[in-house]
This record gives C-alpha cells, structure tokens and sequence, in this order.
C-alpha cells in the first residue's frame, strides 16, 4: 500500500454524505481520517418553487448546476419530460456531472468548468461567451456567489437564480470533537467553504478551536485563504489544486512530500 501520507492524521470535514470517496482516497495512501462534517446539506422543500419549476422549465436555453447538491435539490422538482430538447446544461466538477447523468441521457455537448472547477472556469467555456438573448438559470445554494449569473447577464443573457438547497450546522455537542482526536489530533484539516471554516469553531470548544488554528489547513480557493485569516488561522495554507477528489488528494500528497 502507498505510504506517502502514513503518520498523517486528516481532518475531513465535508457534508457526511460527500466524504466516502476523499476518505477512501486518502486512506489508500496511508493517512488516517477522522470524519468531522461541518455542513449539513437541507434540500429546499418549497410548493411554489416546485410549480415555477414544473411550469417554466423548458422556457430555458441553458441549466448550470453549480454542485451535486444543486442537481439533486433541483431534480426534486424537475421533471426532465418537460425540457426543452435543445436544453444546453452546464457543471462545475466532475461530481457535478456525474450527479446530472443520473437524470440526462445524453451529456456529450454539456459544459463542463476545466481545472480549478469554478465559475471562472466555466465562464471561459466557449458556450457562454455569446449568451445575448438567451434565457439562463443558475442552480445553487442559498447565498451563493453571484459571479456567475453577474458575468453572463453583462454578456446579454436573461440569468435567474434557483436557491434549492442551504447550508446548515450539524447537530453536535462540542465534546464529540474531543473524543474524535482522543487517539491523535489531525496533522492538517480539509475545508472547503467558508460557512465550513466558521462551523467548525461552533463545534468546538475553545482549547480545540486554538489547536486547529496551529496546523495546516486545506481550502479550495484563495478567497477561502483571506477568510481563513480573519479567522485567526496562523498555520500553514494549502491550496488544492481543484476542489475535486481527486485534486484535494494529490495537493495533499504533495504536501506531506515536501515536509
């Protein structure tokens, strides 16, 4: 088995239903993972954003899904029968479109964020540079970015948001995390929103929360970095190369290589 990160004790802190395959990655190359979600994903559960959906659906010419989370929240409400058949989609990360494939047969023209899969990236798509005229509607999270939808409006497009799920803090007495890191503490933790980074010290107590902010963390974005800042963190900062799997795994590796 790869030992490139044995001795390493990895925080992962992503929603419990999104950490199996990160976990999986990072224990193949010899870390230990202890799970600590500090987001809760709520899927939106809304009557009237159901019947928007149900009845302006195909009126799209182009579906972003910003995360799996907004594809899932959305396709409680989508129904696919009701699309246009010229519907343009586009994802930000693989995830994203794996998730999307579970619901539309035939992806080959979807658009798809490059490295580092973020609104950026997929602005650069050739797709979206002449938008003038067409009806857009963005999926995502309750107070998302507005990069995005900003960037294609300017460009011409008619952009509409759809908020179909949110972020909450899990339920969680500030004693579980102690007992977590009873049989060693983690070497670096993985974060990868800023609402995370600020659960993160609701669930701890204060001793915790001053020995987090002195080892290493993970973010997936410079943006994150000046947050993580504010909040005290005095440690090292690792940006990851993606905010996939697969990019957090290898950024890690190459991390623990160069200690």
């Amino acid at each position: 088995m790869p030992s490139g990160l044995k001795g390493q004790v990895i925080l992962n802190t992503r929603p419990r239903h999104q950490q199996a395959e990160l976990t999986a990655l990072l224990e193949q190359d010899g870390a230990r993972v202890l799970s600590f979600p500090v987001i809760e994903i709520e899927l939106t559960e809304n009557d009237a954003l159901r019947q928007r959906l149900t009845q302006d659906i195909g009126q799209y010419d182009i579906l972003l899904f910003v995360s799996r989370n907004a594809v899932d929240g959305a396709f409680q409400f989508i129904e696919t029968a009701r699309l246009a058949t010229d519907t343009t989609f586009g994802v930000i990360g693989g995830a994203t479109r794996h998730a999307l494939a579970d619901w539309i047969d035939n992806l080959d023209q979807c658009l798809a964020a490059g490295e580092p899969y973020n609104s950026e990236a997929l602005l650069e798509t050739e797709a979206l540079q002449r938008v003038a005229g067409k009806r857009i509607m963005i999926f995502r999270g309750q107070q998302g970015r507005n990069l995005l939808g900003d960037e294609l409006a300017a460009r011409g497009a008619e952009v509409d948001y759809c908020e179909v799920y949110r972020r909450e803090l899990p339920p969680c007495d500030r004693s579980a995390f102690n007992r977590l890191v009873d049989d060693g503490f983690p070497t670096l933790a993985i974060l990868t929103s800023n609402a995370g980074m600020h659960n993160l010290f609701e669930l701890v107590d204060a001793v915790a929360a001053e020995r987090l902010q002195q080892i290493p963390w993970l973010l997936i974005s410079e943006r994150m970095r000046e947050s993580a800042l504010k909040l005290g963190h005095n440690a090292p900062i690792v940006i990851a190369q993606s905010a996939s799997d697969e990019g957090i795994q290898q950024t890690i590796c190459d991390w623990a290589d160069q200690r």
